[in-house]
């Protein structure tokens, strides 16, 4: 029988070996200088041409403001890598977003219907916006490649000082052939356009002064 001892140091390991291993799996593009830069990394997805990416940025907002600005769903064409339009799905209190994407040629335009889900953690405060791809919501629109798969979060964390760190981190299988030049293109800009768009989104007085009654219902029970 193995020493009880011997087993929690061999488990403790195992651990400590597996974190490092996930935490490596991200390759750095972009190092920030400043905590209100963004700093990205992207890391190869099995079977997949185009790398998962991260992006990271700290500004001098609280988290309501941040929240307010990422689920405005009619801003999204203003600071979202290539969004085309964007318009939240009828009745559902910001829980689905239909959106377009302009294509880069040789790929063309594509659409995506996005279930949209809201968690919060009890110790940092740090709220999760997760969208996920709509199988089969509605037909893709004409001219429009159906995204098969997209997988996103905004990560919200309240920090001390009252700045707000933002991670945004996404896996898209935009469907078809795409090109590597492309790909690699699409996953060291998006989370870098992306997060300075919404940086130059919190300067607004829309966002700048949001407050609780501001966020859409699905935020319902998430608290500051």
């Amino acid at each position: 029988m193995l020493n009880p001892l011997v087993s929690l140091c061999t488990g403790l390991l195992l651990l400590v070996v597996s974190v490092c291993a996930t935490a490596q799996s991200w390759q750095p593009n972009q190092e920030a200088g400043a905590r209100d830069q963004v700093s990205t990394w992207t890391r190869d997805v099995p079977d997949s041409p185009v790398k998962a990416f991260r992006g990271v940025v700290e500004v001098p907002h609280g988290p309501v403001p941040v929240l307010t600005a990422i689920t405005a769903v009619d801003t999204f064409p203003e600071w979202i890598f290539q969004v085309q339009a964007s318009e939240a799905v009828s009745g559902t209190g910001g829980e689905r977003t239909y959106m377009r994407f302009n294509g880069i040629w040789p790929v063309s335009d594509r659409d995506v219907v996005l279930d949209n889900s809201v968690s919060q953690a009890p110790e940092s405060g740090a709220v999760t916006l997760h969208s996920v791809n709509a199988e089969g919501a509605r037909p893709p629109s004409d001219g429009y490649v159906r995204i098969p798969a997209l997988d996103n979060r905004f990560v919200v964390t309240p920090l001390a000082d009252g700045w707000t760190r933002v991670e945004f981190r996404t896996f898209v299988d935009p469907g078809g052939k795409v090109p590597v030049w492309l790909a690699n293109l699409v996953a060291t800009k998006a989370p870098l356009v992306t997060l300075e768009g919404l940086r130059e989104q919190l300067e607004k007085p829309r966002f700048k002064n949001a407050g609780q009654d501001d966020l859409p219902a699905i935020f319902d029970g998430v608290r500051f």
